[in-house]
């Protein structure tokens, strides 16, 4: 309960009516136990479509320093993301690929690498951070 409290905060919105009407038909279309986790969900899902593979790389590292189940991590972060158009799990990495056209392995040593859709390449640190270091093709 007390980890639960520590990564959520309560923030209080003002809404305007019609949006707070479709967010709970949401609610009752998906039948969903409050209009906080029919709000929580649609935000995921927006914000979601916003995401970089940078930013999806990142978020799976530092998952990984929770858990070391790459699997687990891959179901919570990659599985149904609406960027994620490929998904490829192999013994000590998994590599996606998006709708943008990067592709990405993340390593089960919380290294990344990235090639976006212009064929360059770099390194994402267990740190979760780009090195300055492009690796040409």
């Amino acid at each position: 309960m007390a980890a639960d409290k520590e990564s959520t905060q309560r923030r209080v919105y003002v809404l305007p009516t019609e949006l707070v009407e479709r967010i709970t038909k949401f609610q009752a279309d998906m039948q969903l136990p409050s209009e906080v986790e029919a709000a929580r969900r649609l935000l995921d899902e927006a914000l979601k479509h916003r995401d970089d593979a940078e930013a999806i790389t990142r978020r799976f590292i530092e998952r990984l320093k929770e858990t070391r189940m790459m699997s687990d991590i891959a179901k919570d972060v990659l599985v149904g993301h609406p960027l994620i158009d490929q998904l490829k799990i192999s013994t000590g990495s998994i590599s996606f690929g998006m709708t943008t056209g990067d592709t990405v392995t993340v390593f089960q040593d919380g290294t990344a690498s990235l090639v976006d859709r212009h064929k360059r390449s770099f390194s994402i640190n267990s740190d979760g951070k780009k090195t300055d270091d492009e690796i040409p093709f």
